[in-house]
């Protein structure tokens, strides 16, 4: 009761004052140079003196921040106003990111969903009847979500409706478990009214989001086989399902039928999320860096178009560069035909990086308590900040 106390008490003073909480523009605006950086807006979060930023996502409309202190802040994609913020958990343990539904916010804790509507106004927070093991996701036009428990005897996939009903504002429409009882790590995937889950026995599920009835008939049953635990999360969009797996194998399963597309070999255990873009894939491969790989057209069995040794996180991408984050916090941006590192920043405040797979914009949070917008000039003849100037060359490895 306390800790919701104090979400409403912080909530109701930061709406209040939300129409005053404007982005900060400073500095002189001057003529920008190709290959650059320009600062769009920066929100100062004004952050206690033991606090710091922790995450940045960006959702829908919305860049969210968590700090350590595990407080969040809602801010405009478009404008850099705080909307509003509220402390999540008392927990240990890092609240997931959160999930932005059709008129909610949910903020996904250990063991509790933090519900807001879209205004900012806290509604409830509900119990989950087991850990959360996984991050959630859920359809941005609905109001049903999903994630993976931690549960006695197996791992489960369970779907939770977050539509105010007459007696329960959420509850549990159904769960999934595996078929060998195995445990749940990998983060499920949305796309088009279907889910997709995977458990540590390698199987990978597609059931309808709406009654959990299986979509795929394929040669090992209704489901797809890998050869290794899946750790690393799903992602789906119109094209397919991309299943990361530590048999070494990288695939790209066709979204109804379950069927392979293409796959690539790795070469050693795929333990981290890759992100998907338009047209892209950009995998994490231990010991090689991010491998670069041609989403939509090549052989069933894909090579990298580059690899980038010194990425660790993909930050943006627009039509010609991908934006990544260094170990250092150092932003690189590299030629996405041919893998050629051509600009790079040398800004040191930078703690946290949201990951933007929709356009170049990069959301950044630094060590001040800022978050920042920042898009990269790549004509000359803009004029603004500069926000990230030219810095040292990263090595790369380009593959034909």
């Amino acid at each position: 009761m306390k800790k919701h106390l104090l979400s409403l008490a912080l909530l109701a003073g930061t709406v209040a004052g939300c129409q005053q909480t404007k982005p900060t523009v400073s500095g002189v605006p001057e003529p920008l140079p190709a290959q650059s950086f320009k600062r769009d807006w920066s929100a100062n979060l004004q952050l206690n003196k033991d606090d710091s930023i922790d995450r940045v996502f960006v959702r829908e409309d919305l860049v969210f921040v968590y700090s350590k202190k595990h407080m969040a802040y809602a801010v405009n994609k478009a404008g850099g106003v705080i909307r509003f913020t509220c402390f999540l958990t008392d927990s240990t343990v890092k609240p997931h990111p959160p999930v932005v539904l059709k008129e909610r916010i949910v903020f996904p804790t250990d063991s509790t969903l933090e519900v807001y509507r879209r205004d900012g106004q806290f509604e409830r927070s509900y119990r989950t009847n087991s850990s959360l093991r996984t991050d959630a996701v859920g359809w941005t036009g609905g109001s049903r979500m999903f994630f993976g428990v931690d549960s006695p005897g197996s791992g489960r996939l369970v779907a939770v409706e977050t539509s105010p009903g007459t007696y329960k504002p959420v509850t549990q429409k159904w769960e999934l478990m595996s078929t060998k009882g195995q445990s749940i790590s990998s983060a499920p995937a949305f796309n088009a009214g279907i889910v997709y889950a995977s458990f540590e026995d390698g199987m990978v599920y597609a059931v309808n989001a709406d009654n959990r009835e299986p979509i795929w008939a394929t040669s090992t049953g209704q489901v797809f086989q890998t050869y290794g635990p899946v750790t690393a999360a799903l992602r789906a969009d119109d094209f397919g399902v991309y299943v990361p797996s530590t048999d070494s194998k990288f695939y790209c399963l066709d979204k109804t039928q379950g069927r392979v597309k293409w796959q690539y070999f790795a070469g050693s255990s795929l333990k981290d999320d890759p992100e998907v873009t338009a047209t892209m894939v950009y995998l994490p491969v231990f010991g090689r860096g991010i491998v670069a790989i041609d989403k939509l057209n090549g052989p069933a069995i894909r090579e990298p178009r580059w690899i980038c040794k010194d990425a660790v996180k993909l930050v943006s991408e627009d039509e010609k560069y991908a934006y990544f984050a260094r170990a250092d916090n150092i932003v690189i941006a590299i030629d996405k035909q041919t893998g050629e590192q051509r600009f790079t920043s040398k800004r040191n405040d930078l703690v946290a990086f949201a990951t933007n797979t929709k356009d170049g914009t990069i959301y950044a949070g630094t060590k001040g308590g800022e978050v920042i917008a920042i898009t990269p000039v790549l004509k000359p003849g803009n004029v603004g900040e500069i926000a990230m100037d030219l810095s040292r060359p990263v090595e790369m490895l380009a593959m034909k």
